[in-house]
């Protein structure tokens, strides 16, 4: 980014958002942050003796502790956005454990923060800079998360405040937002992001485990965008991922934990999901949605997403799971058990829930491999223990493990602060019953008999986190050790470490160890075995008050930096419409200060594609030679094309780069021709042209200047500020076109460009009626190329969008009040899919590798690219199919914008014809059209749906250029022997780096090619082609075929088609009989003025 650009977003972010320290409560004081000590200090206050056995090492607890004071809100014209409670950066607290050479004990603590990239950022700004992007109103969070990418490369902190892990020796902090980062264990420095040698480019989850008897981590990555969970095995010396899998979820799952056994790997998914398309819409980023499905998958641990054998299970929210492991004869089922609740604790715990469902019991999946049989239950049967951060003897991870660790919560406290407090710790006997049993409640029991609890609980307002086990030296039984925990008395305001013996887990803590400050609560916790041999602590310590305290400054700027440009503007919070009001002036104020629109350059060769005025009314034409034919029926050619207001296409430029207009946009100009026949047989005709009045269109035409920011092509970062921008405005990111097909359904007739619904116009007069959702059926964009149904008049509609659901197929009813069938064809990308197929039987879908992509547009690449090393597909759907039903068949790569037909021939086959190209030319290729791969041929593909075989080839020859196909509308869907199409100019095409159509083509499929050019040996596949040409510098836009009244054969009609002269300047439309296509027009009839190059035309009759 350039020093301008930063300067400027600086100002933004300093002038328009406002940090606001979140209050505390006084229940909350101990998850405030705290001073990092800058050295260890020597621990002398122990009650009770470290025990002979317990081994030398460091137990180290990560957990947050936010710079600044504590956790930040930010309000401004957006909304308010607000950190989450389990946010905050991260801080090690480590207590070691050194023995003298006499069997005496010295303690040490130090803390310090993780120093991650984005902690050095803000260490080094002296000030909150990263906007909170994950909770609050849905426009300051886009935005936060918007303007976080634009300044930093990153959309959110790495906060690496959850979890520590040792693996290879080696020590790692880690949340699961980024990659860990290596420390030094006995300084707490950190040393470096981990991504295993490059190998690991995403987030790392928190809990990796350690795959038994290799020493192999496995881990998991979670990411809001394709793909959402990558599972990894990385080597046990920590040098190379050795498997890689994307277990190809169609949801982020916030999948917290992993779990492994002697040969699976267990993946959590369930419906707490991040959702970004969720959160433009309105709503929030992560949620956990109850009404979704909830499984496990069990994946063997070197296998793909093809090999995991999923389970549904009941709905759930589970962070954490206790072990997995293999069971029954001949290991037939997996156990997996965990913590698990019916409501989620992130983003915040739902209070006004009944009975605490946010909050974790322990819960058994048993999983038969063989039957796919899944049996749940309660661990604890009838006795509601709530507990979470489970802990065993890590030597059983994997393995069938009689007992387990977890913190008890206590309801009542938790329930008062919105965040989960820990009473009291609880020991599970897996292989033992419960036997104590409350008054009233022994019948009930025995139908939900737990496994015996016991608990071993502090005294009143003290509460832990972190516990860890520690495994007795020597130790031979499972239990054998003791667990460790960071213990906080909320009344003394001191916090310890106590150590519990796990043999007499309800007795007395054996340990209790004074920290020499107060400890804030946290999250995990782990006690390393270390040697102390190789390092030298310095033994000069200082004592530490028991609390430190932390002087709270709440962040103000010196000055708000106002843009020049923009006037003061008062942030007023009072009034939804004052501020509605703000922002929307604010908003125009940045667009016009920062943002200057240019007009695109036409070329010579390109003067036609300028926009007309419109005539406001329509004008009688008398200016023909020929004459209309007899048998041409009375009715409408309508054509639709771009005719941009403003004087043209438009870029601009900001400090952020350059966007521009694509050579397809352009506000949607109809241009109608009516047929009036008179008593005596003669034609009245008469021309007039209107705009499509678009919402965006009436936005601009009552600005009187251009406003929508150019939004598909230029530099990646100001076409991401320009979709924002447009979005902010006026809640959409691209300008409504409706500029490239016309339409009818139940005598209604319709504009249509696929970026949004249809426009119904009155065809008599060109207005613009109204948008047209199918009574609100249909909510998303509506391709260009609807298809009538064959048989029933129903109309065949698709969508496609740039977030999931990427491709939905509708059919409305044939009086067009009703969707009666609506499908998601479950892409998954965004296929620019312009046209469809229809036969009798079948759907054809296009799946072609022109994709709209916005994450590659996040990684500075291209919002539209055409990638041939991408696959291309064609999908039959039964015609009221879904997803499942559909047959694909894999093709050669290609760009496919017009089918001229499809049909079923014999039983088993469905053949496709269409006009096919090895490039694209959408959006415009960034060094000019120079290559005929952008041209396309007449092509065919028959699909063999009983074998599945393909067999594709050419129709033309190699320089038979080819598009905007027509054919008698009566044979769609069915085998048909003619078809029509526009011919491609090269030479001028190249010269007005936009297509030029020159001739018009007439397709006989049933005839074999007779002419060959020099040179060319005889191709049988080959069909004949009749040509009908035009003067030089003459070309054609929006053909359609008009059939002839009576007419018996399929060819019985006209080609009519918009024509200009570019040396002349005069407009005219060509009528060409069919019968003798390469024959002089039947009629020309000269336009009063210039009617622009455009898109689709259509004839409809219609009576007068």
């Amino acid at each position: 980014m350039t020093d301008a650009a930063a300067k400027f977003l600086e100002a933004f972010v300093d002038s328009f958002f406002e940090f606001v320290d979140q209050p505390l409560l006084p229940s909350q004081s101990n998850f405030a942050p705290v001073e990092e000590l800058g050295e260890a200090v020597l621990v002398t206050s122990i009650q009770g003796r470290i025990p002979d056995d317990f081994p030398e090492g460091v137990y180290i607890r990560n957990g947050p502790n936010p710079l600044f004071g504590g956790l930040k809100s930010t309000n401004s014209i957006f909304g308010r956005s607000s950190h989450i409670w389990v946010e905050g950066e991260g801080m090690l607290h480590a207590i070691y454990f050194k023995r003298s050479s006499q069997g005496s004990w010295k303690v040490l603590y130090n803390n310090k923060h993780v120093e991650t990239d984005t902690y050095n950022i803000e260490k080094q700004l002296s000030k909150p800079s990263f906007l909170p992007a994950i909770e609050g109103d849905s426009l300051a969070i886009f935005s936060a998360y918007l303007l976080n990418w634009l300044r930093f490369g990153k959309v959110n902190k790495y906060i690496s405040n959850t979890n520590v892990f040792e693996h290879s020796g080696r020590f790692y902090s880690v949340a699961e937002n980024h990659i860990p980062q290596e420390i030094d264990i006995f300084t707490l420095k950190t040393i470096r992001n981990w991504n295993v040698n490059g190998a690991w480019d995403r987030p790392f989850t928190s809990h990796p485990k350690k795959a038994p008897g290799t020493g192999e981590l496995v881990t998991l990555g979670v990411a809001p965008a394709k793909p959402f969970v990558v599972a990894g095995i990385i080597s046990a010396d920590g040098e190379k991922l050795v498997q890689k899998v994307d277990l190809q979820l169609n949801r982020c799952t916030l999948c917290h934990d992993i779990g492994v056994t002697k040969r699976y790997i267990v993946i959590m998914d369930f419906p707490l999901t991040i959702d970004l398309n969720r959160l433009l819409r309105g709503g929030q980023l992560i949620k956990y949605n109850k009404e979704e499905y909830a499984r496990i998958g069990i994946l063997p641990r070197y296998g793909d997403a093809n090999s995991i054998k999923w389970f549904e299970v009941e709905p759930n929210c589970t962070f954490h799971i206790i072990n997995s492991f293999e069971d029954g004869h001949e290991a037939s089922s997996v156990v997996v058990r965990g913590c698990s609740s019916l409501d989620s604790l992130i983003p915040g715990p739902n209070l006004s829930l009944k009975e605490y469902e946010w909050l974790s019991r322990c819960h058994e999946w048993r999983l038969n491999m063989h039957t796919g049989e899944v049996k749940e239950k309660d661990v604890c049967g009838g006795n509601v223990v709530y507990m979470d951060f489970p802990v065993i003897n890590g030597n059983f991870t994997g393995m069938r493990n009689r007992y387990a660790y977890t913190q008890v919560v206590d309801a009542i406290a938790s329930s008062t602060q919105g965040a989960p407090k820990y009473g009291g710790l609880a020991k599970l006997y897996f292989e033992e019953s419960r036997t104590e049993f409350s008054k009233g409640e022994k019948e009930k029991e025995k139908a939900e008999e737990g496994v015996r609890v016991e608990c071993h609980m502090f005294d009143k307002n003290t509460f832990c986190s972190g516990a860890a086990f520690v495994p007795r030296e020597g130790g031979v039984e499972e239990d054998d050790g003791w667990i460790i925990a960071f213990v906080h008395n909320e009344d003394t305001i001191i916090s310890e470490v106590h150590i519990i013996d796990a043999k007499k887990f309800s007795g007395e803590v054996v340990t209790k160890i004074t920290m020499p400050g107060r400890v804030p609560y946290g999250f995990h916790g782990a006690f390393m075995q270390i040697s102390f041999q190789a390092q030298e602590h310095n033994t000069s310590f200082t004592t530490l008050p028991p609390y430190c305290s932390i002087h709270k400054t709440p962040f103000t700027s010196n000055s708000k930096l106002i843009l020049r440009a923009i006037p003061q503007i008062p942030l007023q919070n009072h009034a939804s419409q004052a501020i509605t009001d703000i922002k929307t002036k604010f908003l125009n104020a940045i667009v016009d200060s920062a943002f200057e629109f240019v007009d695109q350059l036409v070329l010579p060769s390109q003067t036609n594609f300028a926009p007309v005025e419109e005539l406001g009314e329509a004008m009688d034409i008398s200016d023909i030679e020929g004459h209309i034919p007899d048998h041409f029926p009375e009715g409408v050619y309508i054509r639709n094309g771009a005719n941009p207001l403003f004087g043209g296409l438009k870029s601009s430029k900001s400090v952020l780069g350059k966007t521009k207009s694509v050579w397809v946009e352009g506000e949607g100009m109809l241009h109608a021709l009516y047929f009036k026949r008179k008593n005596d047989g003669s034609y009245t005709i008469f021309y007039n042209n209107r705009y499509v009045q678009t919402a965006t269109y009436n936005l601009e035409k009552q600005s009187t200047n251009p406003l929508f920011l150019p939004a598909v092509k230029g530099d990646s970062l100001a076409v991401m500020c320009s979709m924002l921008l447009n979005w902010l405005r006026f809640g959409k990111l691209n300008k409504d076109y409706s500029n490239t097909n016309v339409f009818e359904h139940s005598n209604k007739f319709y504009s249509v460009s696929e970026n949004y619904i249809p426009q119904e116009i009155d065809i008599f007069t060109l207005n613009t009626l109204n948008y047209w959702d199918v009574n609100g059926a249909w909510n998303r964009p509506f391709a260009s190329h609807p298809k009538k149904v064959l048989g029933t008049g129903e109309l065949l509609i698709f969508g496609v969008d740039a977030t999931k659901p990427y491709l939905e197929i509708g059919i409305v009813s044939a009086d067009g009040k009703e969707l009666v069938h609506k499908a998601d064809i479950e892409l998954d990308r965004s296929s620019l899919c312009h046209d469809i197929g229809i036969t009798r039987r079948y759907i054809a879908i296009l799946d072609f590798p022109l994709i709209v992509d916005s994450n590659r547009l996040l990684r500075r690449g291209q919002l539209i690219k055409f990638d041939k090393e991408k696959y291309a597909r064609i999908g039959i759907m039964p015609l009221y199919g879904d997803a499942n039903s559909i047959k694909w068949f894999e093709v050669e790569p290609n760009c496919t914008f017009h089918l001229i037909n499809s049909f079923e021939d014999g039983h088993d086959e469905v053949v496709l014809w269409g006009c096919r190209a090895l490039d694209s030319i959408i959006p415009g290729p960034e060094d000019g059209l120079k290559e005929s791969e952008l041209f396309s041929r007449c092509y065919e593909w028959r699909l063999n749906m009983k074998s599945g075989e393909v067999k594709e080839k050419y129709l033309t020859g190699p320089e038979q250029f080819m598009d905007f196909p027509m054919i008698n509308a009566g044979f769609t869907g069915i085998k048909n022997r003619y078809a029509y199409t526009q011919v491609v100019d090269p030479t001028a095409s190249f010269a007005a780096d936009i297509p030029k159509y020159g001739a018009l083509a007439k397709l006989y499929f049933a005839e074999p090619c007779s002419e060959f050019p020099v040179g060319e040996t005889r191709q049988e596949e080959l069909i004949r082609v009749e040509y009908h040409r035009f003067e030089k510098n003459v070309f054609c836009t929006g053909s359609a075929f008009v059939p002839k009244e009576g007419g018996v054969e399929e060819d019985d009609g006209w080609i009519i088609t918009f024509v200009y002269n570019e040396d002349t300047g005069v407009s005219q439309v060509h009528i060409v009989d069919t019968k003798k296509f390469s024959g002089e027009a039947v009629a020309k009839i000269t336009m009063p003025c210039r009617v622009p190059y455009g898109f689709h035309g259509a004839f409809a009759s219609i009576s007068f």
